[in-house]
């Protein structure tokens, strides 16, 4: 065992000064080069968040309450616009949470994969991501979306206890999340799974069952309101409508299926599930194959060969450093595997995206996973 000496403490140090130096060098170029191409994006979707927040400046609410499920983007606009700023800030606030989302998420890559060359390099093929990056100059609530979620689990996975602050924490920052976009409802789910197997361990059976039952009622009873919201949160249209990317129908016309005449609930989507099975099935592998596919038949072929490239490597070796997670039995995996599992199920209940938006935030635990395939197994220190 190497001792820590002053000199190779001093080294480490100004290797990781010079690694994150780097780093920001490539995101500014990254983001700038985007926000050059792109420039501030207020149409397409970004147009009913501005829509949005001006009707509630005036009125104190929303047209509809499923607007409460992406209020974050909207609060934010709504104060740009209060104070007669240019949307540019708005811009400036996305980049400023991307930027230190980017170096939370090296902070959980070294923690995670200890080996500063690796953590380095998932860093720098986060940065790289332009499908992910390319929202901090849009008007959306992917990016915010986004920034939160690598913030939030850099967090939690880098606990080593659980205490009443750090459980506030956490309960705020779900509450932050789920408030930007509907899906931020699933890390409430992930987050149980992870606490149970990270710190609840070793409590006895009963107390165990009784957090079990009670993380579940908490969470479909969230869930069940959530869809009760209504507005696009609407899941028997996707299959009477047989989506497979969200709004882009493969019938021309209302496919005859069993459901509940209120579908849009947890009972309608188990009695549609039972009793329309074979449809299901087949749906799910198409939305499968779309979800982390990537690409699109309306894509040119250099993009979709650039998103092969890019991607598909990472699929390949995320797999095999899950498994190898699993066997060494880190409390991570369960964390990052229910993230991936949970936002490819609300895909094949639900559509996919037209721009592959929903595969987007887990791409960064797939990241972790792939690289976690290089991780030396005496580096692997499990924590107690």
């Amino acid at each position: 065992m190497k001792l820590l000496t002053s000199t190779n403490y001093s080294s480490i140090i100004m290797k990781q000064y010079y690694q994150k130096m780097i780093l920001l060098v490539l995101w500014i170029i990254i983001q700038g080069f985007l926000l050059w191409q792109n420039g501030v994006v207020t149409t397409e979707e970004a147009e009913k968040y501005i829509s949005e927040a001006e009707y509630f400046l005036k009125t104190g609410n929303f047209s509809r309450n499923s607007f409460w499920l992406y209020s974050t983007q909207i609060f934010l606009i709504a104060a740009t616009i209060k104070l007669q700023l240019s949307y540019t800030v708005v811009i400036i606030v996305q980049l400023l949470l991307n930027l230190y989302a980017t170096l939370m998420f090296f902070k959980l890559a070294q923690f995670f994969l200890k080996n500063s060359i690796l953590s380095f390099l998932v860093t720098f093929f986060f940065i790289i991501n332009i499908p992910y990056q390319a929202y901090n100059s849009f008007l959306f609530t992917e990016s915010i979306f986004y920034s939160l979620t690598v913030i939030y689990s850099s967090f939690l996975l880098r606990l080593n206890k659980l205490t009443i602050n750090n459980l506030i924490i956490i309960i705020v920052f779900l509450a932050l999340i789920s408030i930007t976009r509907p899906t931020g409802i699933l890390f409430f789910g992930a987050t149980a799974f992870y606490i149970f197997f990270r710190f609840l361990s070793n409590i006895n059976l009963w107390k165990k069952l009784a957090i079990i039952c009670s993380a579940l009622i908490i969470f479909f009873a969230t869930l069940n309101s959530m869809l009760q919201i209504g507005g696009s949160l609407n899941f028997m249209i996707s299959f009477k409508m047989e989506y497979i990317v969200c709004g882009v129908n493969t019938t021309s016309e209302n496919v005859e299926i069993k459901t509940l005449e209120n579908g849009n609930s947890l009972r309608g989507i188990l009695y549609y599930f039972f009793n329309n099975g074979k449809q299901f099935f087949r749906l799910s592998i198409l939305k499968t194959i779309s979800f982390f596919g990537l690409v699109r038949n309306y894509y040119s072929p250099f993009h979709n060969i650039l998103l092969v490239i890019f991607f598909y490597p990472f699929y390949l070796l995320s797999l095999v450093g899950a498994w190898k997670m699993f066997r060494r039995k880190e409390q991570t995996f369960f964390y990052m595997a229910a993230i991936i599992v949970l936002f490819w199920i609300t895909v094949l209940l639900t559509c996919d995206d037209w721009h592959n938006r929903f595969v987007l935030p887990i791409l960064p635990f797939i990241f972790l996973m792939g690289l976690s395939v290089f991780k030396k197994a005496d580096s692997i220190k499990e924590r107690t």
